[in-house]
């Protein structure tokens, strides 16, 4: 099972997009139904996403395994 870094919408908006020392790398969290935003939570180790690193470490995590997991699963949004 993955775990999971939650966002709201407005978290979202903060930390898409390119990387900004890394090109070829971007941020895109993914919606769930009922406006909330993940993010899978090998960001927290990839050196193209530092600048956010502190930030997301600090927001809520769930495994897609918990009941709690919003909506669907990640391979039905795929």
């Amino acid at each position: 099972m993955a775990t999971f870094i939650l966002l709201t919408a407005e978290q979202a908006d903060d930390v898409r997009g390119p990387s900004i020392s890394t090109q070829a790398a971007a941020l895109n969290p993914i919606e769930r139904q009922g406006g909330t935003f993940v993010l899978g939570l090998d960001v927290l180790t990839d050196p193209a996403h530092m600048v956010h690193r502190e930030v997301l470490s600090g927001f809520p995590r769930l495994d897609s395994g918990d009941h709690a997991f919003p909506a669907a699963s990640m391979q039905a949004d795929a």
